[in-house]
This record gives C-alpha cells, sequence and structure tokens, in this order.
C-alpha cells in the first residue's frame, strides 16, 4: 500500500503547494535557457498531478489552466495549447486519484509514465514539433525519465507536507 492515510488538507500546507508551483516553473524556464532537453518531462506537471491526486478537497482544474496558460508563454507556444493538455490530463488524474493515493510511489511512478506518455502524444499531435531522429528518442524517452523523476518529486513533496501539516 502507499503511504499512510493521513487526511491533510490544502489549506494546511498553502505555501508549500504555492512555492512548490514557483519553483516548478523556474526548473522549467531553466531548461528553456540553455540547449532544450526534450528528455526531461515539464516538472510544473509532475507537481500538478501530485497535488491534484494526493489531496481530495481541491479539483486543480483552473490551476491547471493557469499553469497550462504560463507553459504557453514560456514555450512561446500557441495561447491555450499547454493549457488544454493540462487541464485534460488533471481530469484524468481526477477521475483515477482515489486509486493513484493508494498506490505505492513505485506504481505511483508507472501510472505517472502513463499521464507523460499521454502528454507527450497530445503534444506531438496539437503541437507537431519538428524533430530530427536524435530529438525523437529523447521525445519519446521523456515519459520514462519523468517516472524515475517522479518517485524523487513524489517522496520529497510527501515529506514536506506532512512535515508542515504535523506543524500547523
Amino acid at each position: 500500500m502507499g503511504d499512510a492515510f493521513i487526511y491533510i488538507t490544502s489549506r494546511q500546507v498553502r505555501w508549500v503547494i504555492m512555492l512548490s508551483f514557483v519553483l516548478a516553473l523556474i526548473v522549467d524556464a531553466l531548461n528553456l535557457l540553455g540547449e532544450s532537453y526534450l528528455f526531461l518531462p515539464p516538472i510544473t506537471l509532475l507537481v500538478l498531478l501530485y497535488w491534484c491526486g494526493h489531496f481530495l478537497d481541491q479539483t486543480y482544474v483552473s490551476t491547471a489552466f493557469v499553469i497550462g496558460l504560463l507553459m504557453d508563454t514560456l514555450f512561446n507556444s500557441t495561447l491555450g495549447i499547454h493549457a488544454l493538455i493540462f487541464v485534460l490530463l488533471t481530469f484524468a488524474m481526477l477521475r483515477h486519484r482515489l486509486h493513484f493515493r493508494g498506490y505505492s510511489v513505485l506504481q505511483q511512478s508507472l501510472n505517472m509514465i502513463g499521464f507523460l506518455l499521454l502528454y507527450q502524444i497530445l503534444r506531438l499531435i496539437v503541437l507537431a514539433p519538428p524533430m530530427n531522429e536524435a530529438q525523437q528518442i529523447a521525445f519519446w524517452s521523456m515519459p520514462l525519465v519523468g517516472g524515475v523523476l517522479w518517485i524523487f518529486l513524489a517522496k520529497g513533496l510527501n515529506r514536506l507536507s506532512h512535515q508542515k501539516a504535523i506543524e500547523s
């Protein structure tokens, strides 16, 4: 089974949630400064899906829309594309989050590979980024890298949110 079910409301860890989104946007922006590493997943999406999957008192659909718009401006893509993709993935997580919350971190990681693969497919259909063969390998390896990153991200955010909830 997953971590112990401690009912924590998002209100108890509001600052942790906001800070995690800001840090995730900064990490995604840093990815764009140098060479664009196609094998790195959007950290903001991982953080969004984490909070959506672990807190039952909010849906985060409006947050997904706003963060998607921020990602559109960050990636200089058509306004609303990432917002639509993020809202669709958030809705999928909402439909699945009761099961997802009970999974171990490794099982969650496998689910995240599926979510990130869906993200890549939607992004490929809608944005159709031009890629050479080396870029295609990096593009399709992103869900696997995201699954590995999920393990560390989930453990870190679990520790932060549980510690903050105990303090308050």
